[in-house]
């Protein structure tokens, strides 16, 4: 239950504290809120969910919850997993805590991209591990070796708890429901914007791992407690249209009044929904609003050249600046120096630098933006750290948050930031593939435990609260909670039990196929993965390439605004391997294949009055497409594989090289992969009959020299180069037939040579005869089986 809270309490002073602690948290003197939250956080144990508003200290709470761990555990003994919804929250946590933490000898570690088997293992060394609920989900998929790692975990904090509402929150509950259970002694601090239902949260953590049936201990604080006044105000506009293009349009004809209106000569950050949105934005009050204000000319910058971009240096003059990922990284950095220092007044940007600066007034200019390829809604999760920039402790007294959106919705948005909406729960929209993800990891052994693990989700908490939210009982259904939840949980299990995704062994026990185990490892959706598995045999990288493009994974990835003809141009160019036969190019999939045979193929742009803001939106999209390709393919090899499928297998292994060099394994730019040899160069080796990097190893350096007409010494760094490139040799050392010729015995040497090193590995292995290519020293190739 919630504790009463008092605004008038006297503060707790920090010097309860120890010394070394103190000086290193660099702990101000305590507010209110930290003051009511300090006994339970440094001087409990039990699990707390602390609801707050955004801008009130709540950081100083989850280093209190630290503290208490350092100081029962000694270094070594305790890990401290540190979860927020985005990259740049972990990122700022991560520098922070890792430059202070130091001091104690307590190591950071940081969880980001594929979690390769190289940042495992710095972060099992890591005592403090930040991460984002999908790479902790990724990374706990993966590790084996649990029971040490999982038995050492003491304290679990979880920042912005409020997003299981979001499209994401079902990854966030399940991985917190997972640490429940592999890792029950520890302690949860769970912090969250504003909500009505923080008790749900509450009810769902338990108060201790013997007490679950217990809710945590709660604090629920309202806006009195925020340090800093924040003043928010949302207006809605009547619009005709979804258009976001004619909604640009309205949005910007009403900067001018809501600017006259709000305007305290002081910092302003517009956030826009694109990137070119932040440029014409930028343009517009360059050119009109700002034009009039005398009083702040003042904060023009200096005489000279500071940006790269041309657009940019010009209207930084005018105290005007534009922010977003498409910039150079220097640009970026010195648009935020510039505005920090009040050379700048105003910075149109994308929803990245929403926890990075501080400004006096936020606009948020549009409730709706392009977020993974596709026009969204901002989450709440969103909106709250665009506000949180605005009237920020150590800068200001008082902020200034406007949301600018359609009449239609501004009553939601009134109703989420004054934190009336309640959390649901995303999980049952996502409840196959996690269930199949839990039956890998052996927290799931048969139906019953299945149910009980259901039990202990979010999702059943709210399944009680709000049955119609779920649809139990909407159509008339006499179906108990408790009926309706076995029902989703055997209906499920059942779904991937028919998909042969899941097997039952030894009676009623559950077990992943070979299938299941990849759908988990790879983070695949369950479509997707049927689609693998159901996939023919014998396939070309083609067929492959197909099927991959047309995954789940990739259906947010739409063709904007004039992108068709851009397109169409790409398809049409020598790089593409594969063109589309289809006039009209229009589907997802076909977006995604050339997105991707374009980066393989590394031909040049179209070149048309209006193709550069494409190129600009192609990389973006590309990024989003290099999220998924690499776990899909290497998903594709592991179905083929086990369907004893050896053209598949060695066409999707090619194309799994592919996609990881960016580059067709088997084309003539090869080459371009290594550093400076851009097209001019690579045109130079092919004119000598260079192709390959043993083509290059085999030159000396004056024969390069010469090729690329380099002066004296300069052909030296492609050799140095093209020998750090692995080369790998495969010969057959002996080769046995049984007697009754169903299947060979060898030994495989596979030899690896690395900087004039050679690192020699044997395989025995079993060898059934049915399409397994294996190619001989003189070309010959010899058909075996897979190795069994």
């Amino acid at each position: 239950m919630a504790r009463p809270l008092t605004s008038g309490l006297k503060s707790i002073s920090t010097a309860v504290l120890p010394d070394r602690y103190r000086s290193i948290f660099k702990f101000p003197a305590f507010n209110d809120m930290q003051s009511l939250c300090f006994s339970t956080l440094y001087q409990d144990d039990v699990n707390t969910v602390i609801s707050s508003p955004t801008g009130s200290g709540k950081t100083v709470l989850f280093e209190l919850a630290m503290l208490r761990t350092l100081v029962a555990n000694n270094i070594g003994n305790f890990k401290i997993i540190y979860i927020a919804p985005t990259k740049s929250l972990c990122y700022e946590r991560f520098q922070d805590w890792s430059a202070r933490l130091a001091v104690l000898g307590v190591k950071c570690g940081f969880l980001t991209g594929d979690t390769s088997a190289e940042e495992i293992a710095t972060v099992k060394q890591a005592d403090v591990i930040i991460t984002t609920p999908e790479k902790w989900d990724s990374t706990t998929r993966r590790w084996t070796d649990y029971d040490r790692l999982m038995t050492i975990v003491k304290l679990v904090l979880i920042d912005e708890v409020h997003i299981l509402k979001d499209l994401r929150g079902a990854t966030l509950e399940v991985v917190v429901s997972r640490m429940k259970y592999i890792a029950p002694h520890a302690r949860f601090i769970a912090l969250s914007a504003t909500i009505p239902n923080a008790e749900d949260i509450a009810e769902w953590l338990g108060q201790q791992w013997n007490s679950r049936s217990i809710p945590a201990q709660l604090f629920a604080f309202g806006e009195e407690f925020r340090p800093v006044q924040l003043d928010i105000h949302v207006y809605g506009y009547p619009a005709r249209t979804t258009n976001t293009f004619q909604l640009d349009k309205l949005y910007d004809s009403k900067l001018p009044e809501i600017l006259d209106a709000h305007f305290a000569q002081k910092p302003i950050i517009i956030f826009c929904p694109t990137r070119k949105s932040t440029v014409s934005t930028a343009k517009l009050l360059a050119k009109t609003w700002m034009k009039s204000r005398e009083a702040i000319l003042s904060c023009r910058m200096d005489p000279g050249r500071h940006f790269q971009d041309n657009e940019l240096d010009e209207l930084s003059r005018a105290g005007v600046a534009y922010h977003h990922a498409g910039l150079s990284m220097q640009d970026r950095v010195m648009v935020e120096r510039m505005f920090l220092g009040r050379k700048i007044l105003i910075i149109c940007c994308t929803s990245t630098l929403s926890v990075n600066l501080p400004a006096q007034l936020v606009i948020i200019r549009g409730t709706s933006a392009w977020i993974e390829g596709q026009v969204q809604e901002y989450t709440e999760f969103d909106m709250h750290q665009m506000m949180g920039r605005a009237g920020r402790p150590q800068f200001d007294t008082s902020g200034v948050a406007v949301i600018m959106t359609t009449r239609d919705k501004q009553s939601k948005y009134e109703q989420i930031l004054c934190g009336q909406e309640v959390v649901e729960s995303c999980l049952h929209n996502h409840l196959v593939e996690h269930l199949n993800a839990e039956v890998c990891l052996r927290t799931i052994n048969d139906i019953e435990s299945a149910k009980g693990w259901l039990r202990s989700t979010f999702l059943y908490v709210r399944m009680k609260k709000n049955p119609a939210h779920y649809n139990i009982g909407a159509t008339g259904s006499s179906k108990t909670i408790e009926e309706s939840l076995d029902h989703l949980c055997t209906e499920n299990i059942a779904r991937l039990q028919t998909s042969k995704i899941v097997e039952t062994s030894d009676g009623n026990v559950l077990v992943p196929t070979t299938y299941g185990k990849s759908m988990a490892l790879f983070y695949i959706q369950f479509q997707t993965m049927l689609n693998f598995m159901n996939a023919g045999v014998g396939m070309s990288i083609s067929d492959i390439l197909n099927m991959l493009v047309q995954s789940n994974e990739f259906k947010n990835i739409r063709f904007k605004q004039g992108e068709k003809k851009f397109y169409k141009e790409i398809n049409a160019s020598v790089g593409i391997r594969y063109p589309l036969k289809t006039a009209d190019i229009k589907d997802s999939g076909e977006k995604v294949s050339l997105i991707i045979q374009f980066t393989l193929g590394r031909p040049e742009f179209p070149a048309y009055d209006g193709s550069g803001k494409h190129i600009t939106q192609f990389h973006s999209d590309k990024a989003i497409v290099w999220q998924h390709v690499q776990r899909l393919i290497r998903c594709i090899v592991d179905c083929k594989i086990q369907a004893l499928d050896a053209l598949s297998v060695r066409n999707a292994l090619e194309l799994a090289r592919s996609l990881q060099a960016e580059i067709w394994d088997n084309s003539s730019n090869i080459l371009l992969q290594l550093e400076g040899v851009g097209p001019a160069t690579l045109r130079k080796f092919l004119n000598r009959d260079v192709r390959t990097f043993a083509d290059l190893a085999g030159m000396d350096s004056l024969s390069i020299e010469s090729a690329l007409s380099l002066n004296r010494g300069r052909g030296m760094k492609y050799l140095q180069d093209v020998e750090k490139m692995p080369r790998f040799e495969v010969s057959l050392k002996k080769l046995r037939e049984t007697p009754d010729t169903s299947s060979v015995k060898i030994t495989i040497q596979v030899a690896v040579k690395l900087m004039n090193k050679t690192v020699v590995k044997m395989y025995n292995r079993k060898l059934l005869t049915v399409g397994f290519l294996v190619e001989l020293s003189n070309g010959e190739l010899v058909d075996f089986r897979r190795a069994m």
